[in-house]
């Protein structure tokens, strides 16, 4: 293998060391500091979370919510569904992250998208409890 051989297989790995699989947040219980919340409770608790975070959330419906996150170049866009006893946040789309959902393979993605989407998790159930 030449020179330009090796610099083009470390530069794939290095590339390949920047992605992990997608993480989603599935069905995660909602525990809530008022025993009596609703539905907009939840949405609130949620919104808030996401603009502490840098997020653009947007209501779509009752029960989803659409967050953006924009960093440097590049976006990662996710659907929050909820209701007043579980959430999720499941990937919806990306630029510049390096997604690939391939056939037979794991889907991945730039491995910040995954820590994104814990901080995000973490924050939601973090403003759940303010009461």
């Amino acid at each position: 293998m030449n020179k330009f051989g090796i610099l083009a297989a470390g530069l794939l790995s290095l590339t390949a060391c920047q992605t992990l699989p997608l993480q989603n947040i599935d069905n995660a219980p909602v525990h809530m500091a008022r025993k009596t919340a609703g539905l907009a409770d939840v949405e609130k608790a949620i919104v808030r979370a996401g603009t502490n975070l840098g997020w653009q959330m947007r209501a779509i419906k009752p029960g989803q919510i659409n967050g953006k996150l924009y960093r440097d170049d590049m976006v990662a866009e996710v659907t929050i569904d909820f209701s007043p006893a579980l959430y999720s946040i499941k990937y919806l789309n990306s630029t510049n992250l390096d997604y690939s959902a391939k056939a037979g393979k794991p889907v991945v993605i730039y491995k910040d998208y995954n820590v994104w989407i814990q901080e995000l998790d973490k924050e939601i159930r973090r403003e759940m409890l303010v009461p």
